[in-house]
């Protein structure tokens, strides 16, 4: 059977990988062609990908291209530039694309990064779902929707792990190519580039990869002998190896970081303390996600950038429930069904992170590309039956629109459809779903009749690709600063501040809340950082002081002394043009005098600045 696929994927041509890719990235980009003419060719979302994603790459573009690959001083107090950025950015080829280009042009250069890694993900995942299915169009349809699933959706946030998701069936393919046509270094090298893309990411390839091994052993496909093993495993080693020139430093980055010592212990290793949170699993693979930091439906306070996402447009798990119910044997069904326990039972899933004990589902990409590989069989094969699927899908949309009905209390007064944190979101995202499903039943009823339904499904899948997208996109958008303004003060920023030159004498600035890594546009040192992977020595350091470090450094100004201890020149305080009127000039910290307007900020200078020794 692989042979016969195999044949058939050399006949598909190199000009079938090119379609796929321009698929994917034309789908994404005409979700976000409309965001970046309002905007002026820039993509502003809201959150983490404001506030990291977009001065990282600002920064780490110009760090790169000054040679300063060493120490920098722009993060926090200063970090290791490799340790500190390898997590998101320096394994990426997708950023060393932008290493030609000026330091002006990187911003805008970010959607389209975006849609080049859709593009990448939907020919990679192709490749991979092709060796498994006869129809070309059917492993099309697999492909976006691995490229455009929920979890892709969701994880647009943290624009870093669309790296990932870009490459990993490449991963996969060069497993089954050594296995089964006894191609030998291409799986080293595959090791090689997703260790070096994010370590972290890597650490759950390594066990998915382990488990994906031991199930399609038991298939006569999968043609392992005891010689083959061990050369893969070699090959493992040399990747690794390979991967050194950053994996090593990362490592040596991040060892001491007490996010990575967290275990889980008793009941927590078992059970999960936050009762949503299955059936938020189970909700994401059924409807459009969440997106980050804002649960919906099933509301919590923790997990809110757990990367809680898997839905496959259009189809859901409509496919898959088909696939289960007739290949009960196949390995792909074996594999599914063991990442859906891990996924229940909180030591099986902290397992893809080194037995963290804070909880993630950055995993669910990796059983997401089995589980369009299982769709797009369901498709080609017309013995599988949708039905059960449809009707399972169905049910499911239909509890969670009853929970909407859900009566909450506040305080004496009992709340009635209030139960949704943002009901109008719901209502659309429910609405999609629902259109969907309509949609999966019509091709269930063509097929049925005998009649050609591949290429409707093409067609239905694209636009449920866009839609889904958008809806998460645009929603997001919406939660976020207003645009011009980020630009203007943010990316810009730099062009409208007049300081001394800091390589003439050091000095950092501070900076007011919410505009954390801002001055990384500027070019300025500044202790006010929203950067997770840092030396641990800087965590110890606040831990000493009374001042809380876990994912920023964000000392108050009532721990004032810590400006002179940093030789911090320069506090900028954000005007707040509705309370103009009443500013009092005095930003509260001692010694800081106010000087005058600079790109929208008070600025206040230190007479006591002390230069650092």
């Amino acid at each position: 059977m692989v042979k016969k696929n195999l044949l058939l994927i050399r006949e598909d041509g190199k000009r079938q990988y090119l379609r796929m890719f321009l698929l994917g990235f034309f789908t994404l980009l005409v979700v976000l062609l409309p965001i970046v003419i309002f905007n002026k060719g820039y993509f502003i979302y809201y959150g983490d990908f404001n506030s990291q994603q977009i001065p990282f790459y600002h920064l780490a573009h110009d760090a790169v291209r000054s040679g300063q690959l060493g120490w920098n001083w722009q993060t926090d107090l200063g970090a290791n530039f490799i340790g500190s950025y390898s997590f998101y950015l320096l394994g990426s080829p997708f950023f060393w694309l932008t290493i030609p280009f000026p330091s002006g042009a990187v911003p805008y250069l970010i959607p389209w990064l975006l849609c080049l890694k859709h593009g990448m993900a939907t020919m990679t995942g192709y490749a991979y779902i092709r060796r498994f299915v006869r129809s070309p169009r059917a492993a099309a349809i697999g492909a976006m929707l691995y490229a455009f699933s929920g979890f892709q959706a969701y994880n647009i946030f943290f624009n870093h792990f669309q790296d990932v998701t870009a490459f990993f069936p490449l991963l996969l393919i060069a497993l089954e190519e050594r296995v089964n046509n006894n191609r030998r270094g291409v799986f080293a090298l595959a090791v090689a580039l997703m260790a070096m893309l994010n370590y972290f990411f890597f650490a759950g390839q390594v066990v998915f990869v382990l488990v994906y091994f031991l199930f399609r052993c038991t298939c006569k496909d999968f043609h392992i002998t005891r010689r083959k093993f061990f050369s893969i495993a070699l090959e493992s080693i040399i990747g690794v190896l390979l991967s050194a020139v950053l994996l090593l430093p990362s490592c040596l980055t991040i060892l001491e970081n007490n996010r990575v010592t967290e275990r889980l212990y008793g009941m927590n290793m078992v059970a999960y303390s936050d009762r949503t949170r299955i059936i938020r699993i189970i909700q994401s693979f059924f409807m459009i996600p969440d997106v980050p930091a804002r649960p919906n439906l099933f509301s919590t306070d923790s997990a809110k950038w757990a990367s809680i996402g898997g839905y496959l447009p259009l189809f859901g798990m409509t496919g898959v429930i088909g696939f289960l119910g007739t290949r009960k044997k196949h390995w792909a069904t074996r594999l599914t069904l063991f990442c859906t326990f891990c996924a229940f039972i909180p030591i099986f899933n902290s397992a893809f992170y080194a037995f963290n004990g804070s909880y993630y589902a950055r995993w669910f990409y990796m059983p997401i590309l089995i589980m369009a590989m299982m769709t797009a069989i369901a498709l080609d094969d017309v013995q599988i039956s949708l039905k059960q699927g449809i009707w399972i899908s169905g049910g499911v949309l239909l509890f969670c629109l009853a929970a909407c009905f859900i009566p909450i209390k506040d305080g004496e007064d009992i709340k009635w459809f209030d139960f949704a944190n943002y009901p109008i979101y719901f209502v659309l995202i429910l609405a999609l779903c629902v259109l969907n499903l309509c949609g999966v039943v019509w091709l269930a009823v063509c097929r049925r009749r005998g009649e050609p339904v591949l290429r409707r499904a093409m067609a239905l899948t694209i636009g449920a690709c866009v839609l889904c997208t958008a809806s998460v996109v645009y929603f997001g958008v919406s939660l976020g600063p207003i645009p011009r303004t980020y630009a203007r003060i943010g990316i810009e920023g730099g062009e409208k501040i007049s300081l001394p030159d800091p390589r003439e004498q050091f000095y950092r600035i501070d900076i007011s809340e919410d505009y954390d890594n801002y001055p990384m546009f500027w070019g300025c040192s500044n202790m006010r950082a929203f950067q997770s992977v840092v030396p641990v020595s800087i965590m110890e350091f606040y831990d000493q002081v009374g001042v809380t470090r876990d994912v920023a450094s964000r000392a108050s100004i009532e721990h004032y002394t810590l400006r002179g201890l940093f030789s911090v020149r320069y506090y900028f305080d954000k005007v707040n043009n509705s309370k103009k009127d009443e500013y009092s000039f005095d930003c509260g910290l001692p010694g800081f005098e106010y000087v005058g307007i600079q790109n929208e900020f008070y600025v206040y200078e230190n007479q006591y600045y002390i230069p650092m020794g």
